[in-house]
């Protein structure tokens, strides 16, 4: 996982989390990140956002609505799974214990603009690994 939070996403316990602090805005550094990722021969990132962020309004956090507009635009033409933050959470826990979580914090303070990315094998897809499976289960 790479994460691309805002400044104040606590930081966890877990010794597979590491934190990168970054003097930047979360979307610039999200975009360069995804363009890091666009450039890989190996991964490919399933995007999560905060369900939360859509229900907040600009009376409740003054430029939200510039934020969402101008990540539409950083995230255009790619798939963005919206999940509870509660659950991006769970996730995180889940797969902290296995693997190395790459956490980059931002100087953003807007609350739930944090970018979740889980990183995928980009040349074998679960279309593949299925398909494997099956093959396998026959001998």
């Amino acid at each position: 996982w790479i994460l691309v939070v805002d400044k104040a996403f606590p930081e966890q316990s877990s010794p597979g989390m590491k934190y990168l602090y970054v003097e930047d805005d979360l979307l610039p550094t999200l975009d360069y990140v995804l363009e890091a990722l666009d450039n890989s021969t190996h991964v490919k990132p399933i995007i999560y956002q905060d369900k939360e962020l859509s229900f907040i309004t600009e009376e409740q956090v003054p430029g939200i609505d510039i934020f969402r507009s101008t990540a539409d635009k950083v995230l255009q033409g790619r798939t963005v799974n919206t999940l509870l933050h509660d659950e991006v959470f769970g996730l995180l826990d889940e797969s902290s214990s296995l693997f190395r979580v790459l956490v980059i914090k931002t100087n953003c303070t807007l609350p739930y603009t944090s970018l979740f990315l889980q990183l995928d094998c980009s040349y074998w897809g679960p279309e593949n690994e299925m398909l494997l499976r099956e093959q396998m289960s026959g001998h």
